[in-house]
C-alpha cells in the first residue's frame, strides 16, 4: 500500500505499533525522533503512512506543531497557521503537517495537526484558549481518551505532561518558562502583522518530566517495546494525567528541575513555598 508521493506502509514499524498495543481507531498523539527507528531507506512519509495505516479509517493521528512565535523573542518567526513550520519538534510532524486533509489548530504558539475524524473537533476554537492546558487541544484529546505514543523518545518530549501541570491546580502554572519571550505572539493574518495576547497557564521546565516514564512503568501504566529500531512507550492520557496529578498533590514540586540556574523551576518552588506547599 502506498500514500502521497508514492510513501509506503513500513513492515517493520507496522508490525512494532501493533506489538506495542497500538489498536485501530480512536485518537493517538504522537511525539517521535524518526532517526531513531533506523531505516536509512525509509521515508518520514512512510512513517506516516504506516501510523495512518496501523490506525486505520476510524483513526485520528495528532502531532504537536509548536511555533514558539512569541513576541518577545527577537527573531521569532509570527504565526501563519498556513506556511509557519514547526520549531524543533523533528521531521515527521512537519511531514503530517503538509499532509494532505492535515488540520492545524491555531495557537499561535503551541498548534498541533491532527489528521482523521476526529481532527476538526481537537484543532478548531484553539486560537483564543491555553496553548497547553483548560481548553487547549491537549484538553479535548484527553477527554476523547487519547492514546500517546513515544516513538523513540520519553516523556521529556511528553506534551500531555504540561496538562496534567495545568489540571494539578497548583498555584504556579502562571510562571513562564522564559519571561522575556513575554505574553503575546505575533501572527500573521490575511497579509497583516498582529500582536495577540497569550491567555491561560504557560508551561515551564520539561527538564525533568522522564522521571515519569519509571513512575507510570512502576504503576502498570506504560507499554514499553521496540518499533523497528526505536525503544517506544504507550500509555492512556487519562491515566496518565490522573497518576502524574495525583502524585503532585503528594510532593508539588516533583515534576521541577533541580538545576540552580533554572528560572521557571527557581520561582515555581518559591511561590510553593509562599503559599505553604513546600
Amino acid at each position: 500500500m502506498t500514500g502521497p508521493g508514492g510513501a509506503r506502509v513500513l513492515g517493520p514499524v507496522l508490525d512494532g505499533l501493533r506489538a506495542l498495543g497500538v489498536p485501530p481507531g480512536g485518537l493517538l498523539i504522537v511525539h517521535s525522533s524518526f532517526k531513531a527507528l533506523g531505516l536509512p531507506d525509509a521515508s518520514p512519509a512512510d512513517v506516516i503512512a504506516t501510523l495512518l495505516e496501523c490506525l486505520g479509517p476510524d483513526g485520528t493521528l495528532m502531532m504537536p506543531s509548536f511555533t514558539y512565535s512569541f513576541a518577545g523573542i527577537w527573531n521569532a518567526e509570527p504565526f501563519d497557521i498556513e506556511t509557519t513550520p514547526a520549531w524543533r519538534i523533528g521531521v515527521l510532524p512537519e511531514t503530517l503537517r503538509a499532509w494532505p486533509g492535515t488540520l492545524r489548530s491555531a495557537h499561535p504558539t503551541f498548534s498541533v495537526v491532527a489528521l482523521g475524524p476526529l481532527a476538526r473537533e481537537i484543532t478548531s476554537g484553539r486560537e483564543n484558549a491555553s496553548g497547553l492546558g483548560a481548553g487547549s487541544a491537549y484538553d479535548a484529546a484527553h477527554t476523547l481518551g487519547a492514546r500517546i505514543l513515544l516513538l523513540g523518545v520519553t516523556s521529556a518530549r511528553n506534551s500531555m505532561i504540561h496538562f496534567a501541570e495545568a489540571a494539578s491546580g497548583l498555584p504556579c502554572n502562571d510562571i513562564h518558562f522564559r519571561d522575556f519571550w513575554g505574553r503575546s505572539a505575533l501572527v500573521r493574518r490575511g497579509g497583516e502583522l498582529i500582536e495577540t495576547p497569550i491567555v491561560g497557564d504557560l508551561p515551564g521546565c520539561s527538564a525533568n518530566y522522564g522521571i515519569v516514564d519509571g513512575y507510570l512503568l512502576e504503576h502498570g501504566l506504560e507499554k514499553t517495546g521496540l518499533v523497528a529500531a526505536a525503544p517506544s512507550i504507550l500509555m492512556d492520557a487519562q491515566e496518565m494525567v490522573s497518576a502524574v496529578t495525583a502524585r503532585l498533590a503528594l510532593q508539588p514540586d516533583w515534576l521541577f528541575c533541580d538545576s540552580i540556574i533554572c528560572e521557571p523551576c527557581t520561582l515555581r518552588r518559591r511561590r510553593l513555598r509562599e503559599h505553604g506547599l513546600l
